[in-house]
């Protein structure tokens, strides 16, 4: 995931509890799983577990990437199958995959979307070597990427390989995308876009969304589903001044106006703006826990009324409903008895969809506007965008989800942060993002942290709900029943 997280905003957690699950032996995926009727969901998710091991011991840490050496991997399991793989290796080790279910043709095809990179880590750290894909006995498999994203990825290829061996005629292809470089520059989504007319795809489900457990209240999990992100405007302040001497103090100084530049970025207070998708979150949210608290989230003006201080208060759900404007480094300086001529600061500014990138970047140079010496430069922006809720894929992620249990709240988010999907949608695709993964607040800090890891149990209810998802949207006149629904 680029550089989005999600967190519990408010609320108490509870314990966390202990998987004690009898895992046997965890096996790449074979012929074991049912053809007849839905699957078995517990060898379903053994045999994806096992997946995730062996995938998470092939070293992607990028940089440098190597994604060439994870997409041979999965092609390699993809193709055992007998589903048709292609690698299309742009640069040197860095490649995407592309593998497809074919059909009728009758919709546009289905993505299945993750990304083979991940971030390091720092070994010394982790309770269980971050390469090792270790299984322990509670049923847990450690690794770095086993959140981000590899156990998604681990959880598509399954139900798509169960898909395939169902032998159900299809009305839509499914196509499983697996792209190069997500977490640092995007370059495997931007080779993929260059070759969409062949993909094809007109909706996606990629990362975003995941169940965090008591995020507003204790005992219920709740879970966005990612239908829009943020776009960002990144740039620097560039402050400029007289050369000189350390030893003699003057006004006027480059870095003393680059500070005065970061005090200004520090005053700016925008307005709250109250996204749809969050009031449509927030009212799942009241309506599953009820009580008072219930009625006031139910009704926008209330939520509005007695939230607007806590939500603005607190930093994540701040950046929800703003626009932000974060100074995040300095540089310039050469010697410490040496004033500089120039000295820079970086930034980084994120964009509800409805800001536009030219409005932002007037927005940052109007702070400037009466400091002398200062000015801001733009190096690279994307809008943000959103797809719509009302949509087939939406309301089958958000039916499945919500059929996995008690005291659920799912509904729409737009994310604070983003992912390729902020690439997709400038091109018209739909994409949605939705890790079907209930999470406590301690394994969340495993992403990009120490310790990452995902539960058997989480796969298994990973690979279910992304299977009837599939069986409803591509499998030909596939209509939802009573057993997938809430």
């Amino acid at each position: 995931m680029h550089d989005h997280a999600q967190h519990r905003a408010f609320g108490r957690p509870i314990a966390l509890s202990v998987f004690a699950l009898g895992v046997g032996a965890l096996a790449p995926l074979g012929p074991s799983i049912a053809r007849a009727g839905e699957p078995d969901w517990a060898a379903a998710g053994r045999e994806a577990a096992g997946t995730l091991s062996a995938y998470l011991q092939v070293d992607t840490t990028n940089p440098p990437g190597n994604e060439l050496a994870g997409a041979r991997f999965l092609g390699a399991a993809l193709q055992r199958e007998g589903i048709a793989v292609e690698i299309d290796e742009f640069d040197v080790g860095r490649a995407n995959l592309i593998a497809r279910l074919p059909s009728a043709g009758l919709e546009p095809p289905l993505c299945l979307m993750s990304h083979i990179d991940v971030v390091t880590a720092e070994a010394a750290n982790w309770r269980h070597p971050p390469l090792s894909g270790h299984i322990d006995a509670e049923g847990v498999v450690w690794g770095r990427g086993a959140l981000d994203m590899k156990g998604m990825t681990a959880v598509e290829l399954t139900a798509m390989v169960l898909l395939h061996r169902s032998g159900q005629a299809l009305r839509r292809d499914v196509v499983l995308l697996a792209v190069a470089d997500e977490e640092l520059d995007n370059r495997g989504v931007l080779r993929a876009m260059e070759r969409w007319d062949r993909i094809g795809c007109s909706h996606v489900i990629n990362e975003g969304g995941v169940g965090i457990q008591d995020m507003f209240f204790a005992g219920q999990t709740v879970f966005p589903i990612s239908v829009g992100e943020k776009g960002y405007v990144w740039g620097e302040i560039i402050a400029s001044g007289e050369p000189a001497h350390g030893s003699t103090p003057q006004p006027g100084q480059a870095p003393e106006r680059l500070v005065e530049a970061w005090q200004a970025t520090r005053a700016w207070s925008p307005k709250p703006v109250w996204d749809p998708a969050l009031l449509g979150l927030l009212e799942a949210v009241g309506e599953e826990q009820g009580g008072v608290a219930g009625v006031i989230l139910k009704h926008p003006a209330l939520t509005k009324l007695l939230l607007r201080r806590k939500l603005m208060g607190n930093p994540l759900t701040r950046a929800v409903l703003t626009d932000t404007l974060n100074v995040t480094g300095f540089r310039g300086a050469e010697a410490p008895n040496v004033v500089p001529g120039e000295v820079r600061a970086n930034v980084d500014s994120r964009i509800l969809p409805d800001t536009t990138v030219e409005q932002q970047a007037q927005r940052i140079e109007a702070l400037f506007a009466g400091l002398n010496g200062v000015r801001f430069e733009v190096q690279s922006s994307t809008p943000g965008g959103r797809s719509p809720t009302d949509d087939p894929l939406y309301r089958a992620l958000e039916r499945h989800l919500l059929a996995e249990g008690p005291h659920l709240a799912v509904g729409p988010a737009i994310s604070p942060g983003f992912t390729d999907s902020i690439h997709l949608r400038t091109i018209g695709v739909r994409a949605y993002g939705a890790v079907p993964f209930f999470l406590t607040e301690d394994e969340l800090r495993g992403m990009h942290g120490n310790n990452e890891r995902v539960s058997v149990v989480n796969l298994e209810r990973g690979t279910r709900v992304l299977y009837r998802t599939l069986v409803e949207l591509t499998v030909a006149a596939a209509q939802p029943t009573a057993s997938t629904t809430n």
